[in-house]
């Protein structure tokens, strides 16, 4: 389950990536990937806010917490897979996650094993939201580029960050990627001592804080904010050169997609 969510990390796969992906997994495992990006679904358990409201009950989260939570991370599954402690126990594989989704027991045995990344996919799968499909060469739209985007969100424990963009009065998520950076320790002290609240694990940043972004594509995504997904999206370097006020706006992205 984490390498696939780790294979789904940077957004649709490539051929190539999913090929990659096949030689590190068992053949249950690579039978149960090519069955889900080829669309077949596993049947859905439980919408969204159902799953949310196992997690709340089983960590004695109070209604007004969930809602203050829903407020800055306004998707369920997401917030479920982010309330839930540090993963304990045995992770399971793929397969045995699919096969073992039966009941709100289940579910919560499973989701506690999984790290927070591999638990936003797999709640996506328990609550059958789950939409990426493999795509083809001929299709995935090659636009190489950078961009500046402004630090809204870290999880210490990837380390990962979510990255925004100016859109209207707002900022607009963009991605979340891994921080691999020289200068990463030296951004996760000083999100130490700016913390400005907490949700589960991550930890949210006064929006100063602006990077330069690569990928090596855009394709559309509705189930976005922002509506698309970055492929092959990494960080190339932590701008403190650079304002937040300067950072280029979600529509002047766009533009950049053929």
């Amino acid at each position: 389950m984490i390498r696939f969510a780790q294979l789904l990390a940077q957004g649709t796969p490539t051929p190539d990536a999913f090929s990659a992906y096949m030689t590190q997994v068992d053949p249950q495992e690579s039978e149960a990937a090519q069955r889900l990006l080829s669309g077949q679904r596993p049947t859905r358990l439980a919408p969204a806010a159902t799953l949310l409201g196992w997690v709340a009950q089983a960590t004695d989260t109070p209604d007004f917490l969930i809602d203050a939570c829903l407020k800055i991370c306004p998707d369920k599954a997401e917030l479920a897979a982010l309330l839930l402690p540090p993963a304990t126990g045995t992770t399971p594989s793929l397969a045995q996650s699919l096969a073992n989704l039966t009941s709100a027991a289940d579910y919560l045995t499973l989701a506690r094993s999984l790290p927070p990344e591999a638990r936003i996919l797999f709640n996506r799968l328990a609550s059958g939201t789950f939409r990426a499909k493999l795509a083809p060469p001929t299709t995935t739209p090659q636009t190489p580029g950078h961009c500046l985007a402004i630090l809204t969100l870290i999880d210490p424990s990837g380390p990962t960050a979510t990255f925004a963009l100016p859109h209207g009065a707002a900022l607009v998520p963009l991605t979340r990627l891994r921080l691999t950076i020289p200068g990463t320790p030296a951004l996760l002290a000083w999100a130490r001592a700016n913390v400005t609240d907490r949700f589960g694990p991550l930890r949210q940043m006064p929006p100063t804080q602006v990077f330069e972004l690569e990928f090596d594509g855009m394709t559309p995504n509705a189930r976005r904010k922002s509506g698309i997904t970055l492929l092959g999206a990494r960080v190339k370097a932590w701008r403190p050169d650079s304002r937040a006020a300067d950072v280029p706006t979600l529509s002047a992205l766009l533009a950049q997609s053929p």
